[in-house]
Parts: structure tokens; C-alpha cells; sequence
């Protein structure tokens, strides 16, 4: 690997393991900030970054533990999917790539994304049913707005996946180095 490529390569590790970094704070804060609000619903007033789900809380804890159920599921798998990117960053071997381990972390990644995509979409209804009935939650699409992104992401994993698996198939029944 030429200087630039590996200075690429690590420069993309560094910025992976910062989004994983983020999301993992991101999550532990909504989870904190759910918890706490449940002995203090005054919190429920300023939760995370001006989010105010105040009007929620007292209207429904139910519904208010569901939508919170939304936030906490996303966050915690956006940073499974970072993990299980930088555990591909450990694990991937450029002179040797196809092997079995990255076709497997290939496809949790593919789920991962594709997980995350999917809970988007369905935290975007629930939200939209939510403003139908008078609820202003405009703060809170900020944290499912890339549903399209993780979803084509799946995509596009998904196709890289299925070539890594003719890729192995290939490698050993000619037993080269691809």
C-alpha cells in the first residue's frame, strides 16, 4: 500500500472510530435522559441538545416511552453498525481480503444498516401519527433524517457482500489471491 493510500486508510479508521465515539455518547445520553426523566418529569422540559417532549410526557408516558424506545433502538444500532465497521478495519488483510470472517462482517454490517434504515422509517410514521395529533416534534427527526442514506447503504453493502462471497468461492477453487 503506497504512503497516501495507508495515510487514506488510517485517516478513514480515525473518522469511524469518532462517529462510533459520538454514537455511543449520543446513546448512553438518551438513555440517561429517559431514565432520569421517569423520577423527574420536569426534565422531560430540556432533554437532549433543547429537545422538549414536555407536552408528550404529560399527555401519554406511554407514548412518550415509545417514542424514546425509537431514539435509544436507533442510536444503539448506528453505533453496533460503527462497531462492527472498525472491527472490519481490524480485521480486513489487503494481500489476503477474501475470507470468510470479512464476507460474515460484510453481512452484519449489510443487517446493521439495513436494521437502521428500517426502525428510521418506522419512527417517521410514528412521529408523522404523533404531529397529526398536535404534537410538536420537529427536533426529534433530526435523530432518524438518514433513513434513505442507511437503507441505500444496505444496498449497496449487500451487492459488496454477495461479491465477496463469489470472491472466497473463486479463491478457493483456484486457490489464488484475488
Amino acid at each position: 500500500m503506497t504512503s497516501k493510500n495507508k495515510f487514506v486508510w488510517n485517516l478513514i479508521q480515525l473518522v469511524c472510530w469518532l462517529i462510533f465515539a459520538g454514537l455511543c455518547v449520543q446513546a448512553g445520553t438518551l438513555v440517561f435522559n429517559y431514565v432520569y426523566s421517569l423520577f423527574r418529569p420536569i426534565a422531560a422540559y430540556n432533554l437532549d441538545s433543547g429537545l422538549n417532549l414536555a407536552a408528550l410526557y404529560n399527555r401519554s408516558i406511554a407514548l412518550y416511552s415509545l417514542l424514546f424506545s425509537f431514539l435509544i433502538g436507533i442510536a444503539v444500532l448506528k453505533a453496533v453498525t460503527f462497531y462492527y465497521v472498525l472491527r472490519l478495519f481490524k480485521v480486513i488483510k489487503l494481500v489476503n481480503p477474501f475470507t470468510e470472517e470479512i464476507s460474515k462482517l460484510l453481512l452484519k454490517i449489510t443487517y446493521q444498516a439495513c436494521s437502521v434504515g428500517a426502525l428510521c422509517f418506522l419512527a417517521q410514521r410514528f412521529t408523522q401519527q404523533l404531529s397529526h395529533r398536535g404534537f410538536d416534534l420537529q427536533l426529534v427527526s433530526r435523530y432518524w433524517n438518514d433513513s434513505a442514506a442507511y437503507l441505500m447503504m444496505s444496498a449497496i453493502l449487500f451487492v459488496v457482500a454477495l461479491i465477496f462471497r463469489k470472491g472466497i468461492e473463486l479463491q478457493q477453487d483456484n486457490d489464488l489471491t484475488v
